[in-house]
């Protein structure tokens, strides 16, 4: 039987929705919000085999067109889709366009650090990294270089924030992502993986290409990124086995958290692994 259609914008299932725009109801719910139809498309394909839960989907009038494929993968998956109007799904979302669907999924189960440090693959480290938009950015990219996970620790954004999930463009649900770690946790589990620690900053003593090019740095590290405003923390400088700074015009004192990321591992993995050819 087809859910009823909703088209009151102050039902409590709307009400229930749009608590978890909030930290605090995502976690008393136990849930977080999806939004978009390439991020539940990616959830829901992940949903086959990776442990991601969507409980519902709801899609305006014109998603059933729109985004076929989207409603397909639900059915097969055994997922609801309530039908809401307009004015319903953009009560429900948290940005000004929905795009016609969006999905509420429970919280993504943590992979276990000795898992993330022991797959193949260099690991990104988010040191206190609050800008949601960063962090997402950063998932994005640890899963198209083929990273074996993203870290954070405290401080950082929460990965369940709406900002942080749309900006992962569904890459959350393909990359293992844990949060809380911290750099005792991180250095410990990572001398036994046999992994290093490699801070990125502006004093670094190591140029990034000298590193890749005397092999200093490769697929076994974990690179620590720390905060536009503050930089790696002590701790983490403490922890480290390289401090490698990129080389930059003068000028500028840093890069965006998003972006030194992105340039320290796709130099890396092009360096170690050559030349790739359109496929």
């Amino acid at each position: 039987m087809e859910p009823a259609r909703l088209t009151s914008t102050s039902s409590d299932r709307v009400k229930a929705v749009r608590a978890l725009h909030d930290r605090a109801g995502r976690r008393k719910a136990g849930r977080f919000l999806v939004e978009g139809p390439q991020a539940v498309r990616a959830a829901l394909s992940a949903s086959s085999g990776a442990g991601v839960v969507v409980r519902e989907i709801f899609a305006d009038d014109d998603a059933g067109s729109a985004f076929a494929d989207v409603m397909q993968a639900a059915s097969a998956a055994g997922v609801a889709v309530v039908p809401v109007t307009d004015r319903v799904l953009a009560a429900m979302a948290e940005t000004a366009q929905p795009q016609g669907v969006l999905a509420v999924c429970d919280l993504l189960t943590p992979p276990a650090l000795s898992d993330v440090l022991g797959a193949q693959g260099p690991v990104v480290v988010l040191d206190a990294v609050s800008d949601p938009g960063n962090v997402g950015t950063v998932v994005r990219t640890a899963a198209a270089v083929g990273a074996a996970g993203v870290l954070l620790t405290p401080g950082s954004a929460d990965i369940h924030n709406g900002k942080v999930v749309r900006s992962t463009a569904g890459a959350l649900f393909g990359v293992p992502v844990l949060a809380g770690v911290t750099i005792d946790d991180l250095a410990d589990g990572a001398r036994g993986a046999g992994r290093q620690i490699v801070v990125t900053a502006g004093d670094g003593a190591t140029d990034l290409f000298a590193a890749v090019g005397t092999g200093a740095v490769g697929d076994r590290t974990c690179w620590i990124i720390g905060s536009e405003a503050h930089g790696v923390g002590a701790q983490a400088r403490a922890a480290a086995d390289l401090a490698v700074r990129i080389p930059m015009a003068p000028g500028p004192e840093s890069l965006n958290a998003a972006v030194a990321a992105a340039v320290v591992l796709y130099v890396t993995r092009y360096a170690l692994s050559g030349p790739t050819q359109p496929g």
